[in-house]
């Protein structure tokens, strides 16, 4: 059990501005003038990468100390294609199918973003000039159409370092015990499963997404 494991569920203040126009935090952008998590990910990507074996082992410490029952590393690591939301929502005994935290990683093998919910992709760029391109989507729980950019941050900041995602695997958490024996929710465990990994020297090119709801 990790001593203290409530820091790791604060925040990274570093990745908001204050908008005195709206007077709330906004969460730091890839898109127009902002470049601090573009030089982020620079930094990131010359630290020397950490094995999937490792990483495991550090997020489970994280699950086990917050009530979240540990994911064996022979079931961690899926194939993209043979992911199966319903199937994990069943298995894990989940109430909500987005109940899973999840890694990709770069083709240099280095942690691309920690994230959750059930929209694992791989998208990506293929000119810096797409980076601002925005489409229509549809948003099934609002249930109406919704602006969104073309391509995720993550996608921009891996492009930007001249990257490539490793699509043959993902690392996958179903958080079993949310709701149950977990007091926290998806989002709550997300940040600290990425400030665990950062803390333990586990580089992540899109450093600041875990803190995002």
């Amino acid at each position: 059990m990790l001593e203290d494991v409530e820091q790791y569920f604060e925040v990274n203040p570093r990745a908001f501005w204050f908008s005195s126009k709206l007077n709330k935090n906004i969460a730091k952008s890839v898109h127009f003038k902002d470049r601090e998590r573009f030089d982020l990910a620079k930094v990131q990507k010359g630290k020397p990468i950490v094995s999937e074996r490792y990483i495991i082992k550090l997020v489970n410490e994280l699950l086990e100390s917050v009530g979240i029952k540990p994911v064996e590393e022979k079931r961690a690591i899926i194939n993209p294609n043979e992911v199966d939301y319903d199937k994990l929502k069943e298995q894990h005994h989940l109430s909500d199918e987005r109940d899973i935290v999840w890694l990709k990683f770069t083709k240099s093998r280095h942690v691309g973003v920690v994230a959750a919910s059930n929209d694992i992709g791989f998208d990506m760029p293929q000119d810096k000039s797409d980076y601002n391109v925005q489409i229509k989507v549809y948003n099934k729980y609002k249930k109406c159409y919704e602006d969104k950019w073309k391509y995720t941050t993550s996608a921009i900041l891996v492009h930007s370092i001249g990257e490539e995602w490793d699509e043959s695997f993902v690392l996958i958490f179903p958080l079993e015990g949310i709701g149950k024996t977990c007091k926290y929710n998806r989002h709550q465990i997300e940040i600290a499963i990425g400030n665990y990994l950062l803390k333990n020297n586990v580089p992540i090119i899109d450093y600041y997404s875990h803190n995002y709801g």
